[in-house]
């Protein structure tokens, strides 16, 4: 069962403008980059589709179960949920390491019940820590731009995490365009 298709399209839409607009314009240069360009096409999509959505970049999660404190690259929130994690690599040289990010979406996943994001670099005035649960449709997404993986990446995906999984990659080689490969299937209006 698909869950979340109109986020899964956002996220796709938005990947792929991110990578033939900016990648192959040679305006990323480091995950930093990607995670900029990646987030203001989200918020774009978000806003088209007239969709409040509150993004997260690296934030502090806090569970009541444990003291872990994983920080995802990216976490898509509506009013009371968190919809959408994404865990971003950039290395278009090599095949990316992605155990800590699958360990990241696995944590996630197993303490979705009582996350709060912690905030605590921020000094100003109205502090904000509020206490998300993880939608029980959310999307748990890898994207990364990369020369390749060793290993079907679905394979590696832990138990919890696997109904909710999306992965987006784009696949880079010597004298030609990345190729995005995704296990979301865009209809044609893409």
């Amino acid at each position: 069962m698909s869950r979340r298709l109109l986020l899964r399209r956002q996220l796709y839409s938005a990947w792929k403008e991110t990578i033939e607009s900016h990648y192959q314009a040679q305006e990323i240069n480091s995950e930093r980059g990607l995670q900029v360009f990646f987030c203001s096409a989200l918020l774009s999509s978000f806003e088209g589709a007239g969709l409040r959505r509150r993004l997260f970049v690296e934030p502090r999660l806090i569970s009541g179960r444990d003291g872990a404190r994983p920080q995802p690259d990216v976490l898509i929130c509506n009013s009371r949920n968190v919809i959408g994690v994404v865990e971003l690599k950039y290395l278009p040289r090599s095949a990316p390491k992605i155990d800590k990010d699958l360990e990241t979406l696995a944590w996630v996943a197993s303490h979705g019940g009582d996350l709060r994001i912690s905030n605590d670099r921020y000094l100003g005035s109205n502090r904000l820590e509020k206490e998300y649960s993880l939608s029980s449709d959310a999307v748990l997404c890898w994207a990364g731009v990369h020369k390749g993986l060793d290993g079907a990446l679905s394979e590696r995906v832990a138990e919890n995490v696997y109904p909710y999984f999306m992965e987006l990659h784009a696949v880079t080689g010597i004298n030609r365009d990345p190729k995005i490969v995704s296990n979301y299937r865009p209809r044609n209006d893409l």
